[in-house]
Order: C-alpha cells, then structure tokens, then sequence
C-alpha cells in the first residue's frame, strides 16, 4: 500500500507525477504559478492547472473543493465569473497526489498595481454573491464552519499576534487602529451557519485578466456559514463609494452582519498581509495594508 507524502514538489517532480499518472498528456511541460498556505500549483500550458498539497490539510481542503465544484456543475450553478472545473483526481496510489483544474485566465488580483480595481466590479460581484448564497444547503454534505471563521472569542488573540508582523509595512497610526478595535469588538461566538459560501475570498484567490475580475479560484474553504464569510471582501476591497452600489444590489444586511464582515476583512487582511511580508511578496503586503485600512476606517467612521 502506498504512503501518501506532502511536501513542496519541484517542478520536475511535478512534471514527472503528472505523467505517470496521466499518460496521455505526456510530455508535460508546468510552471510554477504559486505557492499557497495549503498547496503548490503549476500550470501547463494555459490550459490546466496541478495543485499539489503541501500537507494532510492541504489534501483535505483540495478533496473539499473538488466536491464543491462538482456540486456547483450538477446544480447548474451560473457564475458571472469563471470557476475551475476538476479534471483529474489521484486520490489512490500515489505517494504525492494532486488534483488537476481548468485553467482560469488571468493572475491573482493581488498582482494588479490598483487597489481600488474591485470599485467596477460591484454589481458583478454581488450577482455571484447573490447566486452562491441562495443555494440550498439542505443535503449537500458540505462541513459546517468547524474552524470557527467568525468567531471573535476565539480569532481576537490570533489577529493581535498577526499585527506583530506587520508593524514594518503598516503605520503606526494603523496598529493604534487594530488595537483599539481589538478593545471595542465584544468576544462573540461563531454565528448560525445557513448559507453555502467560498469561505476564502480575498484577492489571492481571485483571478484578474485585462484590468477585470475574471475568475474565483481556490473553493477548498467553502462550507456551510454565515453570509459575513464572504461579505468581509466588500469591506477588504472594494471602494467606499462602490460599497452602496454592491448592496443595492446583493440586497441590504443587519448591523451584526456587517460587524461580522468587517471583522473577517480585518483579520484576513492581517493574516495573509504578515504571511505576505515573511515571503517578501510585497505587492500582495500592499492589497493586504489597503484592506486592513479600508475596513478600519469603515468601522470607525460608520
């Protein structure tokens, strides 16, 4: 029986993975396109992509996203923007599985030099929301939310410790923001899980192409939640004066929604921002210091 393994796979080890485990596709030529909490992945050819994971945690969440997707295409799900299809699965006899994906054009959002390109995308964007959040969620067989994404109880001491890494790229005017919001937002728990969501919206999993969103990448989050999961992108990326048009839109939300929202914005922001400047991958640390910013300055000016 065959040991599964994880760990960062080379280039050429991809490569010689993917052939053996799809011969027909032989020679395979990959290239790196990114390096992921969860994964490593290589493109080929502009047509598919290979994500290997880089740990047990990894593999379940890229097992999860190939159920999501799967399930979306069986029920017809109509996205305004691409989503990827899975194409190959080598959950059996291999020492280093990977999943194979269509390709989605583009390149991460966070790549863009503008920050403020999600102000065109308001209506777009909360027509997907819309869609996503409307399907049933009864027998899906998706999780719950078992890592408790909205639960300031447990997530406030993790976002305090995420601000320490990023005092070199934040002002200080900012850590005296985080800190102060750290003391008004009450130690709430999880709330009631009620909508199918991405669960991992920010723009490292978002696909830009031609100065447009094109594509949501990276499904291995989604679950059963609360709306707010992916709601915090709005208060992360997108321009004040888009925030009215997007809900005019996607339809209007309670306070405690827009508090749990707010939330997630700023302590994502925090989290991939500090992962950002560890790894020198400075354009990602900027989208990360806008967003922390623009979701601080929401809460305390509304």
């Amino acid at each position: 029986m065959t040991t599964v393994s994880f760990r960062d796979i080379t280039r050429r080890e991809a490569e010689a993975y993917v052939e053996a485990a799809l011969p027909d596709m032989a020679p395979v030529r990959l290239e790196h396109t990114g390096t992921g909490f969860d994964t490593i992945v290589y493109a080929a050819g502009g047509r598919y992509v290979f994500r290997f994971p880089r740990h047990e945690k990894g593999w379940r969440s890229l097992c999860n996203e190939k159920y999501v997707l799967n399930m979306l295409a069986e029920r017809q799900f109509h996205s305004v923007y691409d989503v990827p299809v899975p194409f190959a699965d080598t959950a059996e006899g291999h020492q280093y599985p990977f999943t194979g994906f269509s390709y989605v054009p583009g390149r991460e959002l966070a790549m863009e030099q503008n920050t403020d390109l999600l102000g065109s995308e308001a209506d777009r964007l909360a027509c997907f929301l819309v869609r996503l959040h409307q399907l049933p969620v009864s027998g899906s067989g998706l999780p719950g939310d078992e890592l408790k994404r909205l639960s300031a109880k447990k997530r406030k001491p993790m976002l305090e410790e995420s601000m320490h890494g990023l005092a070199p790229i934040c002002s200080g005017r900012t850590i005296e923001m985080v800190q102060r919001y750290l003391q008004q937002v009450p130690d709430w728990e999880n709330p009631a899980e009620t909508t199918l969501v991405h669960g991992d919206l920010h723009p490292k999993n978002l696909i830009a192409h031609s100065g447009r969103l094109k594509g949501i990448i990276d499904w291995g989050d989604a679950h059963v939640g609360h709306p707010a999961s992916d709601l915090a992108l709005v208060y992360q990326a997108l321009p004040d004066e888009a925030k009215k048009r997007f809900y005019e839109w996607y339809g209007a939300i309670d306070d405690d929604t827009e508090q749990l929202a707010i939330f997630k914005a700023v302590f994502v922001s925090a989290a991939v921002g500090k992962a950002a400047y560890e790894q020198q991958d400075q354009r990602v640390a900027e989208w990360c210091r806008t967003g922390l910013e623009r979701a601080l300055h929401y809460w305390f000016d509304h």
